[in-house]
């Protein structure tokens, strides 16, 4: 009896999958399409909070990132999707242009 115990732990351990989300939560991500060309910056902090991310090169430019880790099991592969918005803002701090990008679920790489 004992040992058929530790295989079906093993078992239900190894069916068990984890997910991490992390940036902009899901919340903000349904908000995305409420940002139009024309808004200014306090309107769009109002809307989706503050940026995730700020461009270094151009502060006009800020990144609204949301990422998901999923792990299969205890000893499965991870993979890694992710939604990005990028809004530009013109020098009287107006939406000039909203950029989306979504990356498809995808398998992380192992670096040894």
């Amino acid at each position: 009896m004992r040992a058929l115990i530790f295989p079906v732990l093993l078992f239900l351990i190894t069916c068990t999958h984890t997910i991490h989300n992390h940036g902009a939560p899901g919340i903000s991500v349904k908000l995305w399409s409420k940002v139009k060309v024309g808004d200014d910056k306090e309107k769009v902090v109002h809307i989706l909070g503050s940026p995730t991310l700020i461009s270094k090169f151009d502060e006009n430019v800020w990144y609204y990132i949301s990422y998901k880790i999923k792990q299969s099991n205890f000893l499965g592969k991870r993979k890694y999707s992710s939604k990005s918005l990028q809004v530009s803002f013109d020098q009287d701090a107006k939406v000039t242009s909203i950029k989306e990008v979504d990356v498809s679920e995808r398998s992380l790489a192992v670096i040894d």
